[in-house]
């Protein structure tokens, strides 16, 4: 994929609209040009676990945006792109149901996990995890569950496994992994789609 916007989300607790930072990685023609890092007021109370992941605090986000206001700004860079996110089974979600909250219409956009893509296409390492799969492509991850730091590391493995395996669109992508991008749009909410029967690329050449 040459061109698509790699997204990531930290939370204040359990709840998955209750994003407190958001970070997002914009690629053009197989180059990273651009980033945007917010923090985000939840209208949440911050989950002690939480915190220990992410190190955000209920005073950090004083005075940032919430999660209508941002998304409001940034939408139309989102309109008909494509969207990756190493667990879309989260971050997906997240956006789905931060939207909900706060009865905004999504832009329409195609979804892709690069934790599934990397799991399809990636033979022996024990973790599909960002930290496993960068350490793979030795990429550094300079602040691990920093949203802007995992939403660059992110965009740089999808540029390594686009270029390893040859993965220049979506048909690709479904011909050698059998994954089916997702898709958000107003009223409709599919996450990506993997089929089991479908062996990984190595396992078949």
């Amino acid at each position: 994929m040459k061109d698509f916007i790699a997204i990531d989300f930290e939370t204040a607790n359990r709840n998955r609209y209750s994003v407190c930072s958001v970070g997002m990685v914009f690629v053009e023609n197989d180059k990273i040009v651009d980033s945007i890092y917010s923090l985000i007021d939840p209208e949440e109370p911050f989950d002690p676990m939480n915190i220990s992941v992410h190190g955000i605090q209920p005073t950090d986000v004083e005075g940032a945006p919430t999660f209508n206001t941002f998304y409001q700004s940034i939408q139309h860079h989102l309109e008909n792109r494509l969207i990756i996110a190493h667990n879309l089974a989260f971050d997906g979600y997240v956006l789905r149901d931060s939207l909900a909250r706060y009865n905004l219409m999504p832009v329409p956009s195609k979804l892709l996990c690069s934790y599934q893509l990397s799991r399809r296409l990636i033979e022996g390492i024990g973790s599909y995890s960002l930290k496993s799969v960068c350490d793979h492509f030795e990429i550094d991850i300079i602040n691990h569950h920093h949203a802007l730091s995992d939403a660059q590391a992110c965009a740089e493995i999808v540029l390594n496994l686009s270029r390893e395996y040859e993965l220049f669109n979506l048909d690709d992508v479904f011909s050698k992994t059998n994954i089916k991008a997702g898709e958000i749009s107003p009223g409709y909410y599919r996450s990506s789609l993997v089929s089991s029967s479908k062996k990984r690329k190595r396992e078949i050449s």
